[in-house]
């Protein structure tokens, strides 16, 4: 099934569409659910897909998940199959995902009469942009009598063919940082008259560096980091205003509540400081993806029982978002991650790089390993 699984993603690659834009991908997953015999939903959380193949006197539903949608970046990968959506495309690997997901549907309905408990495929729409799809899918149902998930993430930065992981925390929780600056702009050589919102933001970046190092226990890590600064119109005006915006991501409730807290102290403290006002805003984004450990042992078990001994590898904690914390934080699974990255290929670009591509010749793999965690659910039950 390589060839095909192949041809799905690289004709999918070619017609990339950004969150909740999804027609044509969700039309191509639902005319081939529907051959296979799943029973579809169109339009689940917008554009969303979901097949369920439904065994009788089943014992539980395992729901496997990919993500379909695109980034609004311009390709240059240089690939012959290169995106034909000037401004989208596929640089994260969901379109890997969607043709993993669909080989695994083929491979299931080839063996369902071996299967134990019902299987639901859940194809989401809009993961990379919160409020995110997956939220939007629950709410709608999909979750009703699913009792464990599932999802594969392509990942660059380990070796094609090895799989990462891990139990607990593997994604963070995403949280958008916004601080407006209000002084009192001037001439420039007149500072004293001014309440000047550049030295204010100089300060306020300088002293929220400091949260993570200095204020908070190293073993509760996460990342805060300011990513824009906008002020100002000529080099010899003090302005009014000035925003930053920037990110925090943490692993858990308790160290964020934490670092909150203390922005808000820096914050009030910098008002004083510089006889300034700043608004400050947080837009919470995604939780963290927390995989649970009983789903993780399982899965390393039938890793190795696909593709034998050595194919495991340790994920370390990562600070991306993902909305598949809306289905673990529900019920019992794992985000895992397949190696896609082959450095003797020049396939080392990151994530929602421009150069990103993947090893496509491991991708049998994650159809496979779909497949064989549904075969395997409530196998002993």
């Amino acid at each position: 099934m390589q060839e095909q699984i192949v041809a799905w993603r690289r004709d999918l690659h070619q017609h990339p569409e950004l969150g909740f834009q999804e027609h044509r991908t969700a039309g191509v997953v639902a005319e081939e659910l529907e051959r296979l015999g799943f029973v579809v939903r169109r339009h689940v959380g917008k554009t969303g897909v979901v097949g369920d193949l439904d065994v009788p006197d089943a014992a539980g539903r395992m729901l496997l998940r990919a993500d379909m949608d695109a980034l609004p970046v311009q390709e240059a990968s240089g690939e012959s199959f290169t995106s034909l959506t000037p401004g989208c495309s596929h640089l994260c690997g969901h379109d890997a995902h969607v043709a993993m997901l669909l080989g695994s549907a083929r491979l299931l309905a080839r063996h369902r009469s071996e299967l134990k408990a019902s299987v639901r495929l859940m194809f989401q729409p809009s993961e990379e942009q919160p409020p995110g799809g997956a939220a939007a899918m629950v709410d709608e149902g999909i979750l009703d009598g699913v009792d464990r998930a599932l999802a594969i993430h392509v990942f660059t930065a380990h070796e094609a063919g090895l799989w990462g992981v891990q139990a607990g925390p593997v994604m963070a929780e995403a949280d958008a940082i916004t601080l407006r600056i209000n002084g009192r702009g001037g001439h420039a050589a007149t500072p004293e008259l001014c309440a000047d919102p550049v030295v204010a933001a100089a300060q306020l970046i300088l002293s929220l560096q400091t949260i993570m190092s200095r204020r908070i226990k190293p073993h509760d890590v996460g990342v805060l980091s300011m990513c824009t600064i906008h002020g100002g119109d000529a080099y010899n005006v003090i302005p009014d205003t000035v925003e930053i915006a920037g990110t925090l991501r943490t692993h858990c409730e308790r160290t964020r509540n934490r670092v909150i807290k203390l922005i808000r102290d820096i914050v009030n403290g910098v008002e004083t400081a510089c006889g300034v006002t700043i608004d400050l805003q947080f837009a919470h984004g995604y939780g963290a993806v927390i995989n649970d450990a009983a789903v993780v042992a399982d899965v390393q078990a039938t890793v190795e029982q696909l593709f034998g001994p050595g194919r495991l590898t340790p994920v370390e904690k990562k600070f991306g978002g993902e909305d598949f914390c809306c289905v673990l934080q529900r019920v019992p699974g794992a985000m895992i991650f397949l190696g896609v990255g082959n450095p003797a290929k020049g396939i080392t670009a990151a994530h929602h790089n421009p150069h990103f591509r993947i090893d496509e010749d491991v991708l049998w793999q994650g159809a496979a390993m779909y497949a064989q965690t549904a075969l395997n659910h409530h196998a002993k039950g």
